[in-house]
């Protein structure tokens, strides 16, 4: 599941399906401040999937 989230195409199409649900009944705001939003959730899911696949440094100092 993990790897399926940070799959740009997969968020891609979450994204585009909730804002035509949006749309739909509403209540989605302009496609500026969406895409932002958009963009900051996507960052910041690839980027924790790219840091979690660095190693804990281990304590050098006894």
């Amino acid at each position: 599941m993990k790897q399926r989230l940070t799959n740009p195409l997969f968020i891609a199409a979450v994204v585009g399906l909730t804002y035509q649900i949006l749309e739909k009944y509403g209540v989605a705001p302009d496609f500026g401040t969406w895409q932002i939003g958009v963009d900051i959730v996507s960052y910041a899911l690839i980027g924790t999937g790219v840091y979690s696949t660095f190693k804990k440094a281990e304590e050098t100092t006894k």
